[in-house]
C-alpha cells in the first residue's frame, strides 16, 4: 500500500515509470531538507542510494518514512560520518569505494548553519570544511570508482555534485524584529557574516569544482566523469517551474519525469529546491551541453559568477591548499593519485 502524497500517482502505472535501476548514489546530508527529498526522488525511481550524516535517529526516520511509501526492499541505506572529520571521511568513503560495484551519483549537499566563524577539530574554518574539504577529499577517495563506473558499456556518465549552501537559511538566522539597539545591531552583525560565509563557501565550491576537478583532473586524464557546482534556490525553482504546472507539459525524458513528478507533489513549494540538484544528477543536458565545471542556479540557468570564482589564474592555488590541508591532518599518502585506476571490489580474485 502505497502513502498517499506518494509519487506513482503521476504516472499511469509504477510500471510505466522511468527509472534508475542499478544505478548507485551517495548523498551526504541525506537525513533532512533538500538532501532528504533528492535521497527520496531517487529511490522512487529505483536507484540505490547511500545516505551519509552524522544524524542517524534522522536518517532512521527518513529510511522508515521512504520505505512506507516506496516499499520495504527499497534500496536506502545510511552511514555515519562527520564530513569536518577528516579522519573518518578518510574511513568512510574508502570503505564505500572498496565495498561498492559501481557509483553513478555523488551529491555532496552536507551544510551547516552558523552566525559566527568557528573552526573544527582540525583547526580549520568549520564551514570550509564541511561545504568543500571534506567532499574535496571524499570525492579523491571514490574517484577510482567512479572512474571505473564510467567505463561499464551503454552507461552514463558519473555525476559529482557539490550544493552550494542556500543563502536564505543563512539569513534567517538574522532578526530584525528585535527592539532592542543592541540586538539589532548584532543582528545585523550576524547577517554580514553569514552573507560573506556564503559568499566564501560558493567562491570554494565554484573554484574547485570548475578550476579544479574539470579542468585539472577530468580534462587532463580524458576522464567521462562529470562534476558540477549547484546553488538550489526555492524562489528560483518556484518561479521558473510555474509555467510547467500551469502548462501541460509532457515529460520527455528521464530528468523531465523526476522533475515533472516533483511539481505535481502536493509539497511541491518544499521539495522545489531539490530540483536543480536533480536536473544536474539526471539531465542529458550535462552531456549534450557538455555542462562540465558548470555553476548553475536552476533547470538550465547558470549562475553569475563573482570576479574571485571566475579567475582561473586562483585555480593551482586553491587545489594546492585543499591538497596541503588534507595531508597536514591525515598523512602525506592521504590522497588517492587522482590517475588511480584500480578498485577492489568483492569480485575482485586477487588483491
Amino acid at each position: 500500500m502505497r502513502a498517499p502524497g506518494s509519487y506513482f500517482p503521476v504516472f499511469k502505472s509504477p510500471d510505466s515509470m522511468p527509472d534508475l535501476q542499478g544505478r548507485t548514489a551517495i548523498v551526504t546530508g541525506g537525513a533532512c531538507g533538500i538532501g532528504s527529498e533528492i535521497a527520496r526522488a531517487l529511490v522512487i525511481h529505483k536507484c540505490q542510494v547511500i545516505m551519509v550524516n552524522v544524524h542517524e535517529k534522522q536518517s532512521t526516520e527518513v529510511i522508515s518514512t521512504i520505505r512506507n511509501e516506496v516499499g520495504s526492499d527499497a534500496a536506502l541505506e545510511h552511514r555515519y560520518c562527520d564530513m569536518t572529520d577528516l579522519i573518518q571521511v578518510q574511513e568512510v568513503f574508502s570503505a564505500l569505494c572498496d565495498e561498492l560495484p559501481r557509483l553513478d551519483f555523488c551529491i555532496f549537499g552536507s551544510g551547516i548553519d552558523q552566525a559566527h566563524f568557528k573552526t573544527d577539530l582540525h583547526c580549520i574554518d568549520a564551514y570550509f570544511g564541511m561545504m568543500w574539504l571534506g567532499h574535496f577529499y571524499a570525492s579523491n577517495l571514490l574517484w577510482p570508482l567512479l572512474r571505473k563506473t564510467s567505463r561499464i558499456p551503454d552507461t552514463p556518465a558519473p555525476r559529482v555534485i557539490f550544493e552550494a549552501p542556500g543563502q536564505q537559511r543563512l539569513q534567517s538566522i538574522s532578526d530584525d524584529s528585535s527592539s532592542d539597539e543592541e540586538d539589532q545591531r548584532r543582528s545585523a552583525y550576524d547577517a554580514e557574516v553569514c552573507s560573506e560565509i556564503f559568499r566564501r563557501s560558493k567562491t570554494s565550491l565554484i573554484l574547485g569544482v570548475r578550476h579544479g576537478l574539470a579542468e585539472r583532473i577530468v580534462k587532463r586524464h580524458h576522464d567521462n566523469i562529470y562534476a558540477l557546482a549547484v546553488q538550489p534556490s526555492k524562489n528560483l525553482a518556484d518561479a521558473s517551474s510555474q509555467y510547467r504546472r500551469d502548462s501541460h507539459w509532457q515529460p520527455s525524458d528521464l530528468c523531465d519525469h523526476i522533475l515533472d513528478t516533483l511539481s505535481k507533489d502536493t509539497n511541491f513549494a518544499v521539495r522545489s529546491s531539490s530540483r536543480i540538484v536533480l536536473y544536474a544528477a539526471t539531465s542529458p543536458d550535462v552531456e549534450s551541453k557538455y555542462l562540465n565545471g558548470a555553476y548553475l542556479v536552476d533547470v538550465g540557468i547558470p549562475g553569475r559568477e563573482k570576479d574571485l570564482a571566475a579567475d582561473p589564474s586562483l585555480g593551482p592555488g586553491f587545489w594546492d591548499i585543499s591538497e596541503r590541508a588534507i595531508k597536514a591532518v591525515v598523512g602525506k599518502d592521504a590522497m588517492v593519485p587522482w590517475d588511480h585506476d584500480w578498485v577492489k571490489s568483492p569480485k575482485d580474485t586477487s588483491a
